[in-house]
């Protein structure tokens, strides 16, 4: 499986499958996060993106 990171999108490439556990992954990470105590999706995109 692969993780591309552009422009704040990122692009998931592999089976189904492998996609769907990732998907569920980082939807878990972020619901034990909670919004208070963890960065959403977008903001650990967009932070990527500006490391780079």
């Amino acid at each position: 499986m692969k993780q591309y990171l552009e422009h704040g999108h990122l692009t998931l490439v592999g089976k189904a499958w492998e996609i769907r556990h990732q998907l569920k992954l980082l939807s878990k990470s972020g619901a034990k996060a909670g919004p208070a105590q963890g960065p959403t999706l977008r903001e650990w995109l967009q932070a990527s993106v500006r490391s780079r």
